[in-house]
């Protein structure tokens, strides 16, 4: 049997959308719940529709690259496990590294027409394994990091760590930039020059539109396009 006799069956479209149905329901809990806590605490209704809103158009910009990665999915692995496993990971370049170590493990290649049933199913178990690390660490380890957070506010100056968790912030946004600076040593040209486009654009945006809500919810989106268009027309 290969990989393509099963790869779109009605039963793998099933089992796909289990996934799917649990991402759903997952965000319209957190939303709610957000909503709730939001109004405890006395923030306007306006300001969180603000936010939302805000949040889903920015979001616009990083999935450009996921669904270009979908559509390579699709081709090798077939639609619904394709479907599902860009549904369920951190970054698309994570699951992409996962594939290739796992069809590498079964004497496969990552290609589509090529991929041997072996390989299909390693990639399948990998993915459930990768998967389990984002599980535990996410739902698991949460409320221990709350509590580590709130030990700090009552320990420490409530100020000082604010600062702490924006330069920690800072500091993953940082290591992920300078991850696609710096490549194996070497420093990429094209990514850098992209990046600082997109920067300025930002910049220019944030001042222009200073007073302008509506245009600031679109400034990260619109800096990414423009850094975008930039790489197509500079490379």
């Amino acid at each position: 049997m290969r990989p393509e006799d099963i790869m779109n069956t009605p039963m793998l479209w099933v089992v796909s959308s289990m996934m799917i149905i649990g991402i759903l329901v997952q965000s319209a809990v957190y939303l709610m719940t957000a909503l709730k806590a939001a109004e405890k605490m006395g923030i306007p209704r306006s300001e969180c529709i603000t936010g939302i809103r805000s949040a889903m158009i920015t979001a616009v910009g990083p999935a450009f690259a996921p669904v270009i990665t979908l559509m390579a999915f699709i081709a090798v692995f077939g639609a619904p496990t394709g479907w599902a496993l860009m549904n369920n990971i951190g970054a698309a370049r994570t699951e992409l590294a996962m594939a290739q170590i796992s069809v590498t493990q079964a004497g496969s290649v990552l290609s589509a027409g090529e991929l041997s049933m072996l390989g299909f199913v390693f990639v399948l178990w990998g993915a459930a394994l990768n998967h389990c690390g984002w599980i535990i660490i996410g739902g698991y380890g949460a409320p221990y990091l709350k509590g580590g957070v709130d030990y700090m506010k009552r320990t420490f100056n409530e100020h000082w760590i604010k600062l702490l968790m924006a330069a920690a912030a800072l500091g993953l946004f940082g290591a992920l930039w300078s991850a696609q600076i710096i490549v194996s040593g070497v420093l990429n040209g094209q990514n850098l020059f992209v990046s600082v486009v997109a920067f300025i654009a930002m910049l220019m945006i944030s001042h222009i539109f200073k007073g302008n809500q509506r245009m600031l919810e679109l400034s990260l989106g619109l800096a990414m396009v423009v850094g975008m268009v930039a790489a197509v027309l500079a490379f």
